[in-house]
Formats: C-alpha cells, sequence, structure tokens
C-alpha cells in the first residue's frame, strides 16, 4: 500500500506538473529583455509586441556626408517575427519528462528573430544614392572645328548595400540607433588613362593635317577643318574608339566630286542604228558605299603619308538590256515633216533638234518640249516649226497629247488645225500611254526637219477636220509712207480636228480637239501722199 500510495503521489504530481507546463514558454525565458516566461505562445507573442514596440519602431538617425535624416525600420525592411521568436524559446506542450525539466529550470535568454526585406532595402539604398551620392561620368574626347576638346573623368559615389544593410541589422533593436554610412567611390569606365591613351593614339593624328581619298581616277582633299566635326570617340567597353560620321562624310565628298571622272554605270538603252531601233548594251561601273569612304578616312588619320584608297564596289546598271528590249520598241509607229526657217532660226532649230534625238520615254512616262530642251529651246519661227513636228508626230503615232498650243491665226504652213507654237511659253507635251516605250529621233537635211516615233504600233491612226465654222473675213489696212511692209489677210474661224484609232481596218475609236482662230487684217502699202 505504502508503494502503491507513493506512486499514486508520484504520478499526480507528474500530472500536474504536465497541466502546470502545458505549452507555456519555459520559466524565467527572456528575449532581448522581455520576460515573456510561463506564458502560453499567444500570450507570448503579445508580451514581446508590447516589450519591444519602442524599439522596433524606433527610426535610425542616418548620417551620409555630414547630412542627417530619420529612416523607419520599415522603409529599410527590417522587422521582428514574434511567432518564430517565441517558438525558438521552447513553447510546447509534452509529456516527456526532459520538457517538464526544462520549463521549470531552463529558462534563458535570447535574441529576437529578425526579418530583412532586401526589395526594400534595395529600394532605399536607390534612394540615397540618388539623393546624396552621384553618377561615375566616363572622360570624353569631343571634335569640333578642325581640333577636339577634352573632357576629363569624374568619379562616381555611392552606397555598398552589403555594409549599408550590415549597418542597419547590427543598429535594429539596439540603444545606438544612429547609423553612419560612407559612400564608397565609382571609378568611371573612361578613366584619365583610357582618356590619355585614345589622344596619343587617334585624336592627335586625327587633326594633324589634311588628308586625301582617292575615288578610282579622282581625288577628294579634305583639311581637318572640314572633317574633324565629323569624328566621333565612341565608348567601347573601358576604351574609346574613333568612328566617323558615315552619311554626313559621304555628302561631303560626293559634293566634292561632283564634275569629276567616275565609272558609273551605264543603262541599257535604245538607238538608231542604221536606220532601225536596236538595244544598247549596258556596261557595269562602280560605286563607292558609305561605310567604305569611312572606312578610307580612318586609313588615311593613320598613315604616314595621309592618303587612302577608297575600295570601289562593282556596281550593275539599274536599266538592263532585258529592261530595253521589254520596252517593244521596234518600228516606226509615225513622223512628221516640216520646213525650217533660213539663217539663224534654222540653227536654232537644228541644235534644238539634236537635243531632241535619241530621247527614250519608258511606258506612262511623259516628255515636255520645253523640259527637255531647256534654254535650247528655239524662239519664234523656229519654236514654232519644231513644236508643229513634235505634236504631228506624237498625234498621228496614237499618243496622249497632254500640252498643245496653236497659232494666233491660221498661216497654212501645217494641215488645219495641227499646228503647234512655243510663242509666249507655250508647250507641246504628250504621255506614253501605251504598254511599249517610244523612241523620239529627229533628221534635218537642208530645209527640212522630220520627227519621227518608234515603238510597236497597236492602231492605225488617220486625222482629219470638219468644216471651218465661224468664219470671220480677213479686214484690210492701207498704209502710206515709207517703212511698210505688206501682207496677206486671214480669215478667221473655229475648226474640228479628229482622230481615228482603227484595227484591222475598222475605226475602234476616236478622239477630237477644237481650234479657233483670229482673223488678221491684210495690209496693203501705198506711196506717200506729195502735196506742192
Amino acid at each position: 500500500m505504502l508503494v502503491l500510495g507513493l506512486a499514486l503521489l508520484a504520478g499526480g504530481a507528474y500530472a500536474a506538473a504536465y497541466l502546470a507546463a502545458g505549452d507555456k514558454v519555459p520559466v524565467g525565458t527572456r528575449i532581448a529583455g522581455v520576460d515573456i516566461g510561463g506564458h502560453d505562445p499567444s500570450s507570448a507573442m503579445q508580451m514581446l509586441r508590447d516589450g519591444l514596440a519602442a524599439r522596433a519602431d524606433r527610426p535610425f538617425t542616418v548620417v551620409i556626408n555630414g547630412r542627417t535624416q530619420q529612416i523607419s525600420p520599415s522603409d529599410v525592411g527590417l522587422g521582428v517575427d514574434y511567432a518564430a521568436s517565441v517558438g525558438k524559446a521552447g513553447a510546447d506542450r509534452s509529456w516527456r519528462p526532459s520538457r517538464l525539466w526544462s520549463y521549470f529550470t531552463a529558462g534563458s535568454a535570447y535574441d529576437p528573430v529578425v526579418t530583412l526585406d532586401q526589395d526594400r532595402l534595395e529600394a532605399l539604398i536607390r534612394r540615397l544614392d540618388a539623393s546624396d551620392g552621384r553618377s561615375a561620368t566616363d572622360g570624353s574626347v569631343v571634335f569640333r572645328h578642325g581640333t577636339f576638346v577634352v573632357r576629363p573623368p569624374r568619379a562616381g559615389l555611392t552606397l555598398d548595400p552589403r555594409v549599408a544593410g550590415t549597418a542597419f541589422w547590427n543598429a535594429y533593436l539596439s540603444d545606438a540607433t544612429s547609423v553612419q554610412l560612407r559612400m564608397a567611390p565609382v571609378t568611371p569606365a573612361i578613366d584619365a588613362a583610357a582618356i590619355d591613351r585614345f589622344v596619343r593614339r587617334f585624336a592627335n593624328p586625327a587633326v594633324a593635317s589634311a588628308v586625301e581619298l582617292r575615288f578610282g581616277p579622282a581625288s577628294v582633299h579634305l583639311a581637318p577643318s572640314s572633317y574633324a566635326d565629323l569624328l566621333v570617340a565612341r565608348r567601347v567597353g573601358d576604351r574609346l574608339r574613333l568612328q566617323v560620321r558615315t552619311r554626313a562624310l559621304f555628302r561631303e565628298t560626293r559634293s566634292q566630286l561632283v564634275g569629276a571622272p567616275a565609272d558609273r554605270p551605264t543603262p541599257a538603252s535604245v538607238a538608231l542604228v542604221d536606220g532601225r531601233p536596236q538595244v544598247v548594251h549596258a556596261k557595269p561601273g562602280v560605286t563607292f558605299k558609305p561605310r567604305d569612304v569611312s572606312a578610307a578616312l580612318l586609313r588615311a588619320i593613320a598613315s604616314s603619308r595621309r592618303t587612302a584608297r577608297v575600295h570601289p564596289t562593282r556596281a550593275l546598271a539599274s536599266f538592263t538590256d532585258a529592261d530595253a528590249r521589254a520596252l517593244g520598241i521596234r518600228q516606226q509607229v509615225s513622223r512628221f515633216t516640216v520646213r525650217v526657217p533660213r539663217g539663224s532660226q534654222g540653227a536654232f532649230v537644228a541644235d534644238a533638234a539634236h537635243g531632241l534625238d535619241g530621247t527614250v520615254l519608258k511606258p506612262g512616262r511623259g516628255l515636255s518640249l520645253r523640259g527637255v530642251l531647256g534654254g535650247r529651246t528655239p524662239p519664234r519661227a523656229g519654236g514654232d516649226a519644231l513644236a508643229t513636228a513634235v505634236f504631228n508626230a506624237a498625234w498621228l503615232g496614237g499618243l496622249r497629247v497632254t500640252s498643245h498650243e496653236v497659232g494666233a491665226t491660221y498661216a497654212g504652213s501645217a494641215p488645219v488645225g495641227r499646228d503647234a507654237s512655243l510663242h509666249a511659253g507655250g508647250d507641246v507635251a504628250f504621255t506614253d500611254d501605251t504598254k511599249y516605250g517610244v523612241l523620239v529621233s529627229t533628221t534635218i537635211r537642208g530645209r527640212s526637219l522630220t520627227v519621227t516615233l518608234w515603238s510597236t504600233p497597236r492602231w492605225t491612226v488617220s486625222s482629219s477636220h470638219g468644216p471651218r465654222r465661224h468664219v470671220v473675213a480677213a479686214g484690210r489696212r492701207v498704209v502710206r509712207g515709207a517703212g511698210c511692209t505688206p501682207r496677206p489677210g486671214r480669215d478667221g474661224f473655229e475648226i474640228t480636228v479628229t482622230r481615228t484609232f482603227a484595227r484591222g481596218g475598222e475605226a475602234d475609236h476616236s478622239s477630237s480637239y477644237t481650234v479657233t482662230y483670229a482673223p488678221r487684217d491684210a495690209v496693203v502699202c501705198k506711196a506717200g501722199d506729195h502735196r506742192g
């Protein structure tokens, strides 16, 4: 009975100890100086939260470069994990003797479990860098006005995230909340040594003297004042590399090459050979690409002779033999002949006809007589003769005439209604509205000018005119005295000219236009009235 009683007594004491310990924190346990022993986890967490509230939320006094500012722990990303802190202290329900023994005897002091949000810390470091640090500035070399200017590098200042994080971590929950943060220098990628190396190797030679670039048989001389502004010191890693503004240099050299001999490609064309249209073969040439010009300039700068050849690129003609054959210029489609005035007027017409001869129109393209001849356009009667020949060739060739001015009065030298004039800025223009090309040829024999159009005929074209309408008889004017030049009168009238397109002997369609001529008085010369 005694043994049974003692066993029951011991069992009761053990049960009492279990009930007393429960899942409470061991007696005497302290976390960061806050006594939470003998309390269940929920109560212990609240006691720890209340006990650490003043320290956990107390802002840091941060000093950077002598400037002081207040930063809260939440901005740093620091906080206390209260559940993990209490759990670390041994709050646990168990029948194990060791658990019961530790509850009454193992109360100890612990550090709280502190958490750090790295994203918040990095955001804070970036903000402090922006307000108190500075970015490193690379050194640079700027070319201008035939020389260059060196802009020295400047070191930057930044916070080391690892050092700053450690400083905040150590100060958190402590009595010393002042945090000293020191900015660390940041070396620029292009430092003084890189600038010195670039100036010695590239910048000084670049502006030392003029260079010569050879484009085949032609050469371009460039003084530093003309190309220095086109040079650029470009950063590549931790070095500077000399580069060229390619397009600007190409424009500069091209402007100097205007009129210089060049082996450019010759496009194919069509010309009369032995009186028949023949394809004139295209010829390849060479061209110079902008990047090759820039590369040559860099080689010339590095050369002791200050000269370099621009590597050419073979260039094919943009209009090939096949393109010329596809124009279908094979047969004569129309021709018209006029009389050329004598003297200087005839010379003007001959020069203009030579400028017009050999003109090739591609499908859809137009021809303006004044546009082709420009300053070679013959004046007065010579211009009217050439205009009449060109107009009639286009009209009888079935092309679409877009500009046609007739003389003020009908002189009778051309079919009625089909004369043409360049007087007062007038022009003759037509458009190749077919799917074939058109070759214009001119021939002068004696005082005869013939304009011929060559292509592939699609229609048989004929021209006719209607009766004269609204006829106004010419007046008569008598002029007495010396210096009078007689001239015949010309009636005024209106007439319609019609062009008919036929195929296989049958008319298909037609087009027409109406011309109005003004009357011109006849001049009759008589001797002066002499009285005694």
